[in-house]
């Protein structure tokens, strides 16, 4: 699974900027289109990437932004119709191999999952769940607002991979990754070093960024 070096965020408000302040530190090259002005001026002062203003949904402003070479295209304006035509433009005209889209309308996003885009997030949602993991889970954090350096992720495994029929511990996983729980045919598996993986699965994965991302090319094969 290749590094997202180059990281188009269309959209310079609350969830746009703090998401290329959360990456710089990182190394990644970020660019970021808003159509506000003042906005850019503030961004261009503040952080540490290329600051375009312009419209996202315009061909022109995509191009000036060289999305022909972004690995990861961001839609988070503040307005549903933008983000879902600017996604578009980006997966379908550009090819760009990650694209996610901020909808923050459910019946859009539902709409929307089954048009290709990779990833669609609603702010609002997302802060319920967070909130509702603090309900029924008292005195723990949600992996979601966690600042450790651990991630969590789920990855299905495909029917073609490489490691299907394989044990778990003839795979050579990376140590600062485990394999911590299996979601198979609507039941939780907790694996061991003999379990063998089947097309389907849900396999959840908690570890470090760079190991969970090698653990993943080793799944999908």
């Amino acid at each position: 699974m290749k590094k997202a070096q180059y990281v188009i965020i269309a959209g310079g408000g609350r969830v746009g900027s703090h998401l290329a302040k959360i990456l710089e530190p990182s190394g990644r090259d970020i660019v970021i289109i808003e159509k506000d002005s003042e906005v850019c001026e503030k961004l261009s002062s503040e952080l540490n990437a290329l600051v375009i203003c312009g419209d996202a949904t315009d061909k022109k402003t995509l191009e000036d932004a060289k999305i022909q070479m972004a690995d990861v295209f961001v839609a988070a304006t503040g307005n549903d119709n933008e983000n879902i035509v600017a996604s578009q433009l980006a997966k379908y005209t550009y090819k760009v191999p990650l694209v996610l889209a901020r909808v923050e309308d459910m019946d859009r996003a539902k709409m929307l999952r089954g048009m290709g885009i990779d990833l669609i997030v609603s702010p609002s949602h997302v802060a319920a769940l967070v909130f509702e993991n603090a309900i029924a889970l008292p005195n723990t954090t949600s992996i979601l607002v966690s600042e450790t350096i651990t991630r969590a992720v789920e990855v299905t495994i495909p029917g073609d991979s490489k490691i299907l029929g394989k044990r778990i511990r003839d795979l050579n996983l990376p140590l600062e990754c485990v394999i911590a729980v299996i979601y198979r045919g609507g039941k939780l598996i907790l694996p061991h070093g003999d379990t063998v993986m089947k097309p389907g699965d849900i396999v959840a994965l908690i570890g470090k960024e760079e190991a969970i991302r090698k653990t993943v090319e080793i799944l999908k094969g």
